[in-house]
């Protein structure tokens, strides 16, 4: 019983040997710089999630020296201007709380909408842990020198949500690693931040010649002149200014738009024909319809013959011809891709249609590709 008792701990303290070296030995971490590229999507519809910028990022740690790096803090470039984060700058001293000061750090930084030029700033937070808990990014750990100190910087779900259109925003987030003591600059970290933000809720063909009234458009069919005062035939044109908007600040790479009407009576039609049809007479018959067709000007200048029922896509929407227009519900001006119609008809003789008022319906369905 004594030899087993005596080889039992022999074999306790050859484990104990085996296992106190792992903890013992840890290799320095170098304070180095960071160029991070981020990017996230989301609709302002939404409730979009806290986004990361630097999640757990050391600071750097020499295990030989623990007070050197332990101390390490993040300042700011300016401490007056958000264009590429506003925070405190320089060294941190304790004469200015930068000792041991808990809690996060807001930093106001300015994105930029990559095609109207659309500014806003809008709030990161951050801090960073180490011995003593959560500290401000701009202070030092003084909970424990020896401790390695990990970067949190990150943009609120409430923050996303404050960007006040659609489109591609761009911001730059740049912040200095110091040395604590001796105050010493360590390197540079830079965050490219990219916010893809939809806002398809007002995604909208705005027709500018009657903001939010409904629509209505007079075919002005008139006779042509005749000889002698004889006027057998007659025509109709009308234009539309119709502009697009994608919610995206016409940052789509495409556009499909289909044309459509509303169908009376029971007579076929070509597929090139929208029409009118008369109120009070016989639909089904073709004196008691008139047709008419649409083009549309694409963003190239070229104008497009529209097929009833059919697609059309409109390419290369990031080079397309912009307008700025103020549109309902939307606090800033956006971007819209002009896209103007002609309404036509051919030459009707005047006694071929029944006598009346016609009307009808012109369908445009609109949809962007991102």
């Amino acid at each position: 019983m004594k030899l087993a008792s005596n080889l039992i701990c022999m074999l306790l303290l050859m484990s104990a040997q085996l296992v106190i070296p792992s903890f013992t030995y840890a290799a320095a971490v170098e304070p180095t710089g960071r160029d991070t590229t981020v990017s996230t999507s989301y609709d302002l519809s939404s409730s979009p999630s806290n986004f990361n910028i630097w999640t757990h990022e050391t600071g750097g740690y020499d295990p030989d020296n623990p007070g050197l790096w332990g101390r390490n803090n993040w300042r700011c470039l300016s401490n007056t201007s958000p264009s590429t984060g506003q925070c405190k700058s320089g060294e941190a001293k304790s004469s200015q709380g930068d000792w041991g000061a808990g809690g996060t750090t807001t930093i106001p930084t300015l994105f930029t909408e990559k095609r109207t030029g659309l500014q806003a700033v809008i709030n990161l937070e951050g801090y960073h842990i180490g011995a003593a808990g959560k500290i401000q990014v701009t202070a030092a750990d003084s909970g424990g020198s020896g401790s390695e100190e990990f970067l949190n910087i990150y943009i609120t779900a409430a923050e996303l949500k404050k960007i006040p259109v659609g489109g591609i925003w761009e911001g730059t987030l740049a912040l200095d690693l110091w040395q604590w003591s001796p105050g010493k600059k360590l390197a540079r970290w830079t965050g490219h931040i990219t916010l893809h933000v939809t806002d398809n809720n007002n995604q909208q063909i705005y027709l500018p010649e009657f903001g939010e009234a409904a629509p209505r458009v007079d075919l002005n069919m008139r006779p042509l002149p005749g000889t002698g005062g004889n006027q057998t035939q007659m025509n109709g044109a009308a234009t539309i200014d119709m502009c697009l908007y994608d919610g995206y600040g016409s940052n789509s790479t495409s556009f499909t738009l289909k044309f459509d009407d509303q169908q009376q009576g029971t007579k076929e039609r070509n597929n090139a024909y929208f029409s009118i049809y008369s109120d009070q007479g016989d639909v089904n018959q073709d004196s008691g319809r008139i047709d008419y067709y649409v083009r549309m000007q694409a963003p190239d200048g070229k104008y497009m013959s529209m097929i009833r029922g059919e697609d059309v896509v409109i390419p290369d929407i990031q080079t397309a011809h912009i307008r700025p227009v103020h549109l309902p519900g939307i606090p800033q001006a956006v971007l819209c891709i002009p896209a103007p119609l002609e309404l036509s008809t051919k030459t009707i003789d005047i006694n071929s249609k029944q006598a009346g008022h016609y009307t009808g319906h012109l369908i445009v369905n609109f949809t962007s590709q991102l």
